[in-house]
């Protein structure tokens, strides 16, 4: 069972105070009907741009496993951490399972893990300025974690790109 929206209490409760008043001033068929109540729907929540962040890369690295099956073991592994860490943040299911490959700009496997080791660099600065500037302490504990948890992955893309032949 759901728990209800804000939009179902507004609306119960709005009901209720027509009945209510309905009630109380004796309102008769013959009477006029009582004003409806304009109710202003909520503004849609903003759009968290590291969510936004988790899910480009992940895209990244579906995209890198097509250019690169050899990779698919460690890539897939670290794409599913995201994945976790985008759902720590919000993400909905359906955002997860319509994520779209982004091909790495890079031809050749080495150059395209060094390309998954800066975006790695850069969504650790992202998170580490989202801790920064916010004030809930459940955020900055998981965006802390979050943050770790990204910079640990540039040292294993680096082994990676180090066990890759020079020549790739």
């Amino acid at each position: 069972m759901s728990s209800p929206t804000r939009r179902s209490l507004l609306i119960a409760g709005a009901a209720g105070a027509v009945s209510a008043t309905w009630l109380i001033t004796g309102c008769s068929s013959d009477s006029e009907a009582p004003e409806a109540i304009a109710i202003e729907p909520s503004a849609p929540p903003e759009a968290d741009p590291n969510v936004a962040d988790e899910l480009t890369l992940i895209g990244a690295y579906l995209g890198a496993i097509a250019a690169f099956p050899e990779l698919r073991g460690t890539l897939t592994t670290i794409a599913d951490q995201h994945r976790a860490h985008a759902r720590e943040l919000g993400a909905s299911q359906e955002a997860l399972a319509n994520i779209d490959p982004i091909a790495p700009s890079a031809a050749k496997v080495r150059p395209a893990v060094t390309e998954l080791i800066e975006r790695e660099r850069a969504a650790a600065g992202q998170r580490a300025d989202s801790t920064a500037a916010n004030d809930d302490p459940e955020s900055v504990r998981m965006l802390t974690y979050i943050a770790a948890s990204e910079t640990s992955h540039i040292p294993e893309l680096q082994d990676l790109r180090r066990a890759l032949k020079a020549g790739s």
